[in-house]
Formats: structure tokens, sequence, C-alpha cells
């Protein structure tokens, strides 16, 4: 549909947040990034408009890890199908190698495997995995919630090898952003802007951010011309909720810093249902085509010159 603007529609409005701005209040321990802000100024919008809300601008440090505690940083395992204690990996952004050495260290000294040496390959993007010792066999189970992050599918993996030769290698490519591909903004004003296939339903999300910086860096919004606009029908704003996940609808923590973002919230008139013409009118309105095209059709036979 199209927006009726015309020259009495009232300048956009922009408001910048700030995650620890007075006003804010947190809804989760420990994490800036889900929050309720008061407005002490309330945004009315009149009767005959409504709004459209985007986000303006957006500055989020990049400070969030890709393991993280209660998401992926447990490793389930068993040796020669006896159970072992599920192994806890630390929190923190780590490249491939760095999380290799950490599940290497793990493996040796919570396991007990004498050897559990892991390569990562670039050229496949994947890591090889043999163990040696007393050992048969090394399990990791499905129940891990690392699998996505070494390459391993969900049904988990078995380890046999006892030479690099027979090393095992990962399913899949290496994910060490493991559903940190952009960052998403969601809103409490609007509900049906987007829609998200994650979950298959329309969503409060106001915008997807794209990651192009790398970790300890700051991720930088700004508005585009194909920016994305959601309508807004509330006769007044009073609290604006904002909530950062990743791909998986998790909120995202940025470890004690906190983001400044900006959403500009854009005046439109309400365009009235244009009605269809009822049937009635129709058939009477198609009946004077007919008459009218039955009298060209005489006078058009009249014009014609009479055979002698």
């Amino acid at each position: 549909m199209s927006y009726v603007l015309t020259a009495n529609t009232p300048p956009p409005i922009v408001i910048h947040l700030d995650s620890q701005s007075s006003g804010v209040q947190q809804l989760e321990t420990g994490k800036t990034t889900n929050f309720i802000y008061s407005l002490t100024e309330p945004v009315v919008i009149p009767d005959h408009m409504n709004m459209l809300i985007s986000l303006h601008t957006a500055t989020i440090p990049y400070s969030f890890y890709n393991v993280r505690s209660g998401v992926n940083n447990q490793l389930d395992i068993s040796i020669d199908g006896v159970d072992i204690t599920s192994l806890v990996l630390e929190e923190g952004n780590y490249s491939a190698n760095g999380l290799k050495n950490l599940i290497k260290t793990h493996m040796e000294l919570e396991a007990s495997i004498t050897t559990f040496d892991i390569s990562y390959t670039r050229e496949t993007l994947k890591f090889k995995i043999f163990f040696t010792g007393s050992a048969t066999s090394v399990v990791f189970k499905n129940t891990s919630s690392c699998l996505d992050l070494l390459g391993f599918t969900s049904s988990g993996k078995t380890f046999t090898g006892k030479t690099l030769g027979n090393a095992v290698s990962s399913d899949n490519a290496v994910d060490l952003n493991d559903a940190i591909h952009g960052l998403y903004v969601r809103q409490n004003l609007a509900t049906r802007g987007t829609l998200d296939t994650s979950q298959g339903i329309f969503s409060n999300i106001l915008a997807r951010i794209p990651i192009t910086t790398n970790a300890g860096g700051i991720i930088f919004f700004t508005p585009s011309s194909n920016q994305h606009e959601t309508m807004i029908s509330v006769p007044l704003i009073q609290t604006i909720g904002i909530r950062i996940t990743d791909d998986k609808h998790r909120t995202i923590d940025l470890n004690g810093l906190h983001f400044q973002l900006s959403i500009k919230l854009s005046y439109i008139h309400k365009e009235k249902l244009r009605e269809g013409v009822p049937r009635l009118n129709r058939q009477i309105i198609k009946t004077i085509v007919d008459e009218e095209e039955e009298k060209l059709k005489i006078k058009e036979r009249k014009r014609r010159p009479k055979k002698k």
C-alpha cells in the first residue's frame, strides 16, 4: 500500500536510547540487551494518523562470546560405554586453534585420556580428532550443546582412531559464530512487521544488523535507502522495549557493556478504505453501458449510405 503524505504531516521523531540510561529497566539479570524504557514525555498519536517505526542508527560493542555459558559450552562424553561427568568449557571468544586446545585440555585432564589430539584443517574448515591410551572408543554424546560449534551433527560422534591416519573429521564445516551471524533488534510496539522463518510466524523483529567487524570491535548500523518500516496502530507510546538476540531468539550477552540505538517514528495519515461498487450498482452501470452502445450502433447504421 502507499502512504498518504501531505504538507500538514508532523515531522518524524527520533528517540535515542542508551541501555545505561536512568529510565531503563533491565529485564534479565546481568544482561544489558533486554530492557524497557519509560518515556518521561509520551508520544501521542492523533486519531487520524498512524506511525511507522524503523531502526535509525545503532552502536553495539562486539563483546559477546562464541562459547556461551548455558548455550553451547557443555560436552557430554562416554568412554568405552561409561558416561563421564559433563565437561564445561570456559566462556570466551575462541579461534579454531584456541577451541581445539581448550577441548584437548579438558579431555586429557578431566576425562583421563592419555593424549587427545585435535587438528584444524584450514582447507576443509574441519577438525580432525584421534586419541591414545587404554580406551578403545570415545563418544561425544548427542546431549552435548557444543556439537554445532565443533562441526558435528546432532546425533553425536564416536571416535576410535588411534593414529592421525585414522583420525575422524567433523561432519560439517566448523561454525565458530554458532548462531550469531547477525544481531536481531526486537521491540514491543509492533508484532507483525516481519516474518521470522526460525519460528514460522510474524514477529517483533525491527531490524537485522550484520556483523562486519571482529570480536572486540564496534558494530555500527546506519540507515539505507531501502530501510524497513513497520506500522504502529496505537494511540500512545509510553514505553519502548528493546531486546537484542541471536539467530535462534536467544538474548545476546554483552558481558557488562552497554549499547546505544536510535528509533525513528514517522507520522502518516490514515487512508480511508475505498468501498467497492455494490453489486446492484454494477448491474445498473452495465445496463447503461449496454444501452449507450446500442444507441451508437443505431447511429452508425443510419450514417451508412443506402444501397441503390
